[in-house]
């Protein structure tokens, strides 16, 4: 009877510890914290690139130029020594195209961020044809992002949804106006790709004797946000 009553206490304890073991086994797995806190690109009245980077602490940063796709890429690793936290670097756009990306290593997460526009030598040849003076956008924690932008003197801003093609777009033009800095934050849903295109309108005497006919638009510089 005795031998009966401790089978069944063992058994008991057998199955209390692989309940035990099971549950521990379907607990979720913490996520690692970003190693790349956020990023800023801005570009100056010349047209020159450069980017702000904000790292956590204890993070390395190696910079690189991928010859195969030609992107600029950043890895983000974890690090025993102290580091500085606020990095900067310069950047050149590559046939009127400039690619970013980045690999954290610590979350093994990967994004990119895409700008097309002209390279300085052809920004000095449109400038008459563009209005947008200096612009950066800066990415935050929380997923939004924030443009922040300054335009030419006369220079009216319009701000437009294009639901069709899933593009907030910036429409500048000539006109009466005396308003040079703005702001806007945008929210990027997750999966979703998010699009930025300034669209400069100018008038093309050449092109048509109409001056209707002689409206142009100019889509630079266009961001495309792929986290």
């Amino acid at each position: 009877m005795k031998i009966t009553k401790l089978a069944s206490l063992v058994v008991v304890a057998v199955l209390t510890l692989s309940a035990c073991s099971s549950n521990e086994s379907i607990l979720p797995v913490e996520e690692s914290e970003n190693a790349l806190k956020s990023y800023k690109i801005k570009r100056d009245a010349t047209g020159a690139y450069s980017i702000d980077l904000d790292v956590d602490e204890n993070v390395k940063t190696q910079a690189f130029k991928n010859e195969e796709t030609n992107e600029n890429e950043f890895h983000f690793y974890e690090s025993d020594n102290h580091t500085s936290k606020k990095q900067s670097k310069e950047l050149l756009i590559d046939d009127r195209e400039l690619s970013i990306g980045f690999v954290d290593t610590r979350s093994n997460k990967t994004s990119n961020i895409s700008i097309i526009d002209d390279n300085i030598e052809m920004a000095k040849k449109n400038l008459d044809d563009t209005f947008l003076s200096e612009y950066s956008i800066t990415s935050n924690e929380d997923g939004t992002y924030d443009l922040d932008f300054t335009v030419k003197n006369q220079t009216t801003v319009d701000f437009v949804y294009n639901q069709e093609a899933n593009i907030y777009e910036i429409h500048l033009e000539k006109g009466k106006s005396s308003e040079t800095t703005f702001s806007r934050n945008f929210t990027k849903l997750e999966g979703e790709v998010l699009r930025i295109d300034f669209v400069n309108h100018y008038i093309n005497i050449l092109q048509s004797k109409s001056l209707l006919a002689s409206m142009q638009t100019l889509k630079i510089p266009r961001v495309i946000v792929n986290m």
